[in-house]
């Protein structure tokens, strides 16, 4: 349901969740509310029901509380709803390319997510050529593909099948430094 709203200008989602009270997201603005940070969102929350309304004279009447963006409740949304799987929200049989990055700023990220990042901003890889690629767990380059799809910052491009698969080229070996090749002749 989200993945289709990144072609609508205007849409508010009411979300009543059981035992952890109303989610209200303006997908318009890119914000929402809720009585709590999207770190404490619950894993496995139990929806009791769903709202929806679309078109221009879609917006909430007026909060006392401050919205909260939008993105990380998505990226933690993304990262968690299918931890070892593809989300349905992903095309089969397609390679992602990052067409724009996550604003980082605000959303809790590991290293190994930036570079995954970073990777799929210079060229278009499946899942398993991105873990293979990073040298990660193919979960952790999954999770990394769901919350970017989620966000709407992926572009599919079809695997042709005529198309080789991603050869990963072996690391270079490191250089030492200047101050490590010294000691080292220093010491023997």
């Amino acid at each position: 349901m989200l993945q289709g709203l990144h072609r609508t200008a205007r849409a508010i989602i009411l979300v009543e969740l059981a035992e952890h009270g109303n989610l209200a997201i303006d997908w318009g603005r890119k914000d929402y509310w809720w009585n709590g940070a999207p770190a404490s969102f619950p894993a496995d929350p139990t929806v009791v029901s769903v709202r929806m309304m679309r078109g221009d004279d879609a917006s909430l009447p007026f909060m006392l509380e401050q919205p909260a963006p939008l993105e990380p409740l998505l990226w933690m949304i993304g990262l968690n709803a299918f931890p070892t799987s593809q989300a349905w929200w992903l095309s089969d049989n397609t390679r992602h390319r990052a067409i724009r990055w996550p604003n980082y700023t605000i959303i809790e990220h590991t290293p190994d997510q930036m570079r995954m990042t970073a990777l799929l901003g210079g060229a278009p890889m499946t899942a398993a050529e991105l873990a293979a690629t990073a040298r990660v767990e193919l979960a952790d380059a999954q999770q990394l593909v769901n919350a970017l799809g989620l966000l709407g910052l992926l572009r599919d491009v079809p695997i042709d099948e005529s198309s080789a698969p991603l050869v990963v080229a072996e690391a270079p070996a490191q250089r030492k430094g200047l101050f490590s090749r010294l000691r080292a002749r220093l010491a023997g």
